[in-house]
This record gives structure tokens, C-alpha cells and sequence, in this order.
């Protein structure tokens, strides 16, 4: 699995696992006329008008038929002063699943703002790419396996669709972002939209590009959020690994002092001799078997790219491992993290045939589609500098369920050759305002990818780094500032734009450490008029850290109910942004228990909660934690008693 490929099977997650918008009824609605469009109302939201235009199947061989664009219309709420369109990454997700992600993001744009949102070909309600055997294959069937599959896909689909005289189509090579970007003019064309503010997130980014370069006079400004450039890209992606090593350092250094990366390359080398292997509980409580070995952490690395929860659990459970044999917390964090199991998902949702189509035809290959392909590979793969990827070696970072640099190897030889930019650089005309924005941790759509795009789209691009933040910037921004520049600029995108709010986004905040006995876990430090001992303030952050755990497992896991990390039961519940937590004998540490119950405010990221807390030698505490969550260096509070002795602490 490639970094790109990492990115598509994680988006769902970045983004709050699409969108949960129920079916409206559109009986009692009328159809509206856009443009030269008559637009019936939408059964999938309320706000919205939608219908699929047809468009050449092939724009040079009329006699290939046509193929439908699904899209879906949101007009301005009140004095429509432009449209917005926007395009979900992958490539291979349906856009339209987002909308309401998109429109969240944009806010208050929507008062002024129609918002439009186009499946492109091949995904989603757009005649999607399907190909069953390549949508159910698992990282566990092995990487032959995959490329077979992929092999398969492709001689599909120039077996599938035929022309009047009876001659199939070879439709392998007709899955491109140049096609797709033809489709989208053709539809602004018929809607009459003007000039449009074209926001695209991770593969959005790289449409966006091949966009702009061919259909410039119909943008009015481009936002690439998590941006990777089309022209000059290296098919091994050294700056995957590159990134990975700072960010694992940065992470930790402003959270809790940690030396990340030396933990990284202390476990690869434990697990290349001996890996680690067992049970852990599903969210469910179910058991289910994990291993980490070398395979597992190159996954997880590259993982922590779109995954917070990565940069959150990795370090601290790799130090219970090593340091004391603690093997629960880097199951868990498996378990949750990497999914070998599992298949594409719903071909609608996600399409594994039009991920590899772009994938084979779009990006670079580290070989030809001419001679021998497998001979050609394998000369690439040893001219890698050995210490390339470390702490792995070339062979096991370009064999791992992590990459898939050879997964073109049996794709159909395109008979078209329709590259994603003709133009060179800059893509962009100088009239063109352009925000490329890219998140500080983001291991998979770098920061230097993003300063390159910028480069490459032209001098006046913008290019902005956001702190502390994953992939996607604008589309998880829990604070308001990424989102806040993205509409700042498409207000005014002629304006150079304020972005210091980027330099003080939140820190990831790393687990402090996986005690296993209360002994082991860090007191809270002592405040004014603090009468409690230290095996107090130690069931004191105990609690705290089952609320935070409790917290992030039902957003990781997007679950009601789960198990706590060595036992004991949490539940989550309510409307957003308010829910209530509820602990019931949750174990932290193996000798304490935790119950009582909380509130969790996910728009401010207040929380608070008052807590039993009783160690199983009969010590016991009542405790009340609060703390708001997207504060750069949050403390958490911490009062209450423990044997008559006030408690009045803090901890970070």
C-alpha cells in the first residue's frame, strides 16, 4: 500500500466517516433550473438538488458511448454571490459522501455561496469502477495477490463496454484525472456557474492541479488542502519516511518530552528479531490476535500521517513494551490502527478499480509499460540507497502492506496517452489566486510536497503550514483556524491572507505513559491548599487519563460503548456537540478502577467529569476533572478528596 493508497483507506476516518445526513424526502420540494439544468431534488439531503448528465465515455472516440457525472447542488441560503466546488481525495471516494464535511468547513459561506459537489467518474454515483475482486482483496491475501487483482481490474474493463459494431472499448486508460477534469467543465458549462472557488483535499489537490492547468478561466481561486504535486513526483516517496522521522520527534517534544523517532528505530529493531504477538479486546470487547512486527510499524508510520491517534498511542506503548514487557497498549493500537482483514468497502463508497486506474495511469511508475516490467522494477528497487528508508531496510519498506510501488506491474498498457498537465509551470496563470495548505505532521502529502506545489503552481501562490496538524487541515480542524483561512481566502481570495493563526494550533497530545499498577503512574502536581499524599494524586491522573482515553477511543473508534485498556466498560452518548461519558469500572492500570460519569463539549472541547476512583487495596478517591481540550498546553484540574484530604491538583 502506497502513501497515496494509505491516504484513501484512512480518509473515511480523517473526516468523520463521511457524511450521516439521513434520506430526506424531496416529495414536497420542486425541481429548480440552473443554468441550462433542471436540477429534482436530492433524496440524500434537504438542502440540496441533484441529477447525473452524461458525458463521452471517451472524448476521442465518440463511438465509446457516455457515462453519467452524478453532482449535487446547494444553493446560496440567501444572495448567492459565486459557487464553490468542491472534490473529495482518494482518488476512488465519492465526493457527494462529504457534503456535509464540505459544508461545515465552509460555514457561513453557505449564506452566500452555492456549494457544488460532483462525484467524479468511476466513484460514487457516477457510473463507479467496479471490480470484485480487487474491492475484496485484504492486506492479508498478500501482495501478489494485489497486484493480480489490480491486473484483473484493468483487463475488466477493456472487456466490458462495447461500441455499436460489437468492439470493445479500451476503457483501462480512460479512468484519468485529464478525463475527469473534461467531465467537470463540461458540467460548470451547463450550470452556468462563472468562474468557481475549487477547494480540493488530498487527491482533490492533485484534480485541482491537472484542473487549473487545462480550464484556468474557469476558476475564480484554487484551495489545495494536504497538496502533492502531479509534475516531478519521485514513485517512492522518500519524503514519506523523511517527514515521518521530525514528525514523530516533534510530536513528542511538545507533548511530553519523548524522543520519538529513536523509539521507532529501537522497536523496529526488537520486533525484526522477535515480534510481538496476542490478544486484544474490539471496541465491541470481542478478543481479536495483533502482531507487531516490521511490517506492522512501517504501517503504523505511515499511518500516523492521516491518524493522530498514531502520534497520540505509538511512543508511550512502544516505552511499556520495552521498558517492561507491556504488550496491551501496542496490540491495542494495532488492532485499532491496521485492519489486514479488511476489504475496499462498498464499491459506491469507494472504488478499489478507480483508485488503481488513476493510480496506473496518473502517477509516476518506478518502470515502463514497455519491456519488462518486473525486470525493470526490481533494477529500480536496487539502485535505492540502503539507508533510503531506515530504520528499514529497501526491501522490507518496498515489500510492506504499507506500499504498493509495484502494484502497476499487470495493468493494461494505456493505448492513450492523455498525461494529467500538458502546460509545465506555473499551472496557474498570475491572476489566479492560489492557497496550498499543508499540515506540519502530515507524513503522507508532506509539508515539502505542499511548498513544491505551491512553487509549481506559480509565484503567487500562497503557501501556509499548519502546526501540529494531520492531513486534510481544513476538513479536521477542530480549532477554527485552518477552515477560518480557507474561507477568509475564498472571500477575498486577491488578498494576501493573515495566516498566523496556523503557528499556534493545539499539540497532539501523547499519552503520558501505559502504567500498569498504580505505582507507576505520575502524580498530579500539588496547587494551593492540597492535603492529599502522592498515592492520591496518583488515582488522580489515573481518572484523568480515563476520561481522555475514553474520549479518544469513541472518536477513533466511532462507537457507543467500549472497553477500557485493561478492563471495565465506557459508553458515549448524545447529540453534537454535547455528549455524555459514562465509566464504569474502567482499568487504566490493572489495580485501579474508574467509574462515574462526564460531559464532553466537541465544539469547545470543554469536558469535565467527577470520578470514584478505588485502587484494589481499598484507597480511594473522588475526583472532578476538567479541562478544555483545544487549548495549546492544556492543563487539566484536578479536585476533590481522598480519606478526608482535599485534593487540588493539576496535571498536564
Amino acid at each position: 500500500m502506497s502513501p497515496l493508497r494509505a491516504v484513501a483507506v484512512i480518509a473515511a476516518f480523517i473526516v468523520g466517516l463521511g457524511s450521516l445526513t439521513p434520506p430526506a424526502l424531496a416529495a414536497d420540494r420542486a425541481p429548480i433550473t440552473v443554468g441550462s439544468l433542471t436540477l429534482p431534488p436530492c433524496d440524500t439531503s434537504a438542502l440540496a438538488w441533484c441529477t447525473t448528465i452524461q458525458v463521452p465515455f471517451s472524448y476521442g472516440d465518440p463511438a465509446a458511448g457516455t457515462t453519467g457525472i452524478y453532482f449535487e447542488w446547494f444553493p446560496a441560503t440567501e444572495n448567492a454571490q459565486g459557487t464553490v466546488l468542491a472534490v473529495q481525495g482518494g482518488p476512488g471516494y465519492s465526493s457527494t459522501d462529504y457534503r456535509d464535511d464540505y459544508r461545515d468547513m465552509l460555514g457561513p459561506l453557505t449564506r452566500t455561496r452555492n456549494v457544488l459537489i460532483a462525484d467524479l467518474r468511476g466513484t460514487g454515483r457516477s457510473d463507479p469502477v467496479r471490480c470484485p475482486r480487487l474491492q475484496n482483496t485484504t492486506t492479508a491475501d498478500g501482495n501478489q495477490a494485489y497486484i493480480d487483482a489490480v491486473g484483473a481490474c484493468g483487463r475488466r474493463l477493456n472487456h466490458t463496454r462495447q461500441r455499436p459494431d460489437g468492439s470493445y472499448v479500451h476503457a483501462s486508460d480512460l479512468y484519468t484525472s485529464a478525463n475527469s477534469a473534461r467531465d467537470v467543465a463540461r458540467l460548470l458549462d451547463l450550470l452556468s456557474t462563472g468562474r468557481v472557488d475549487l477547494y480540493g483535499d488530498s487527491y482533490g489537490t492533485y484534480f485541482a492541479q491537472v484542473f487549473t492547468s487545462r480550464y484556468p478561466a474557469r476558476l475564480r481561486s484554487v484551495t489545495l488542502d494536504a497538496a502533492y504535486p502531479v509534475l516531478d513526483a519521485d514513485p517512492f516517496y522518500p519524503d514519506a519516511i523523511e517527514t515521518a522521522r521530525t514528525a514523530f520527534d516533534v510530536a513528542c517534544e511538545r507533548s511530553t518530552g519523548c524522543a520519538g523517532w529513536a523509539a521507532v528505530e529501537e522497536m523496529v529493531a526488537a520486533v525484526r528479531d522477535t515480534p510481538v504477538t496476542g490478544q486484544t479486546e474490539n471496541p465491541d470487547g470481542t478478543l481479536v490476535q495483533a502482531t507487531v512486527n516490521v511490517d506492522t510499524m512501517a504501517q503504523l508510520v505511515i499511518a500516523a500521517g492521516p491518524d493522530s491517534g498514531v502520534y497520540r498511542e505509538l511512543v508511550p506503548a512502544i516505552r511499556a513494551y520495552l521498558d517492561r514487557g507491556d504488550e496491551r497498549p501496542i496490540l491495542r493500537l494495532t488492532a485499532r490502527s491496521i485492519f489486514p482483514n479488511d476489504d475496499s468497502g462498498p464499491t459506491a463508497e469507494f472504488s478499489a478499480g478507480l483508485y488503481s486506474a488513476v493510480y496506473c495511469n496518473d502517477y509516476p511508475q518506478p518502470f515502463a509499460y514497455t519491456g519488462n516490467r518486473v525486470q525493470q522494477y526490481q533494477q529500480a528497487v536496487d539502485a535505492l540507497p540502503e539507508g533510503m528508508f531506515a530504520p528499514f531496510t529497501v526491501a522490507e519498506w518496498t515489500s510492506s502492506g504499507a506500499e504498493e510501488f509495484d502494484s502497476c506491474l499487470e495493468w493494461p498498457k494505456p493505448l492513450v496517452d492523455d498525461p494529467p498537465i500538458v502546460s509545465g509551470t506555473p499551472i496557474a496563470p498570475l491572476s489566479l489566486p492560489v492557497l496550498v495548505l499543508s499540515g506540519e505532521l502530515d507524513s503522507l502529502t508532506t509539508p515539502a510536497d505542499g511548498r513544491r506545489v505551491a512553487e509549481q503552481m506559480g509565484p503567487h501562490a500562497q503557501w501556509v503550514q499548519v502546526a501540529n496538524m494531520i492531513h486534510v487541515s481544513a476538513m479536521v480542524d477542530y480549532v477554527g483556524c485552518a477552515e477560518g483561512l480557507v474561507r477568509k481566502f475564498i472571500r477575498q481570495p486577491a488578498q494576501l491572507l493573515d495566516a498566523s493563526c496556523a503557528a499556534g494550533m493545539p499539540e497532539i497530545r501523547l499519552v503520558g505513559g501505559f502504567p500498569e499498577r498504580r505505582a507507576q503512574a505520575v502524580p498530579a502536581v500539588a496547587g494551593p491548599g492540597n492535603q492529599a499524599g502522592a498515592a492520591a494524586l496518583r488515582l488522580a491522573t489515573i481518572g484523568a487519563a480515563v476520561v481522555e482515553d475514553t474520549i479518544w477511543q469513541w472518536y477513533y473508534v466511532s462507537v457507543d460503548s467500549g472497553v477500557g485498556l485493561r478492563g471495565g466498560t465506557f459508553r458515549v452518548e448524545g447529540d453534537d456537540p454535547v455528549y455524555s461519558l459514562t465509566f464504569r469500572n474502567v482499568r487504566w492500570t490493572n489495580d485501579v478502577k474508574v467509574s462515574g460519569s462526564g460531559k464532553w463539549n466537541r465544539e469547545t472541547g470543554h469536558v469535565t467529569a467527577t470520578l470514584d476512583v478505588v485502587d484494589d487495596q481499598g484507597l480511594t478517591a473522588t475526583v472532578t476533572v476538567t479541562y478544555d481540550d483545544y487549548e495549546p498546553d492544556a492543563v487539566i484540574a484536578l479536585t476533590g478528596s481522598s480519606g478526608g484530604k482535599r485534593i487540588a491538583a493539576t496535571a498536564p
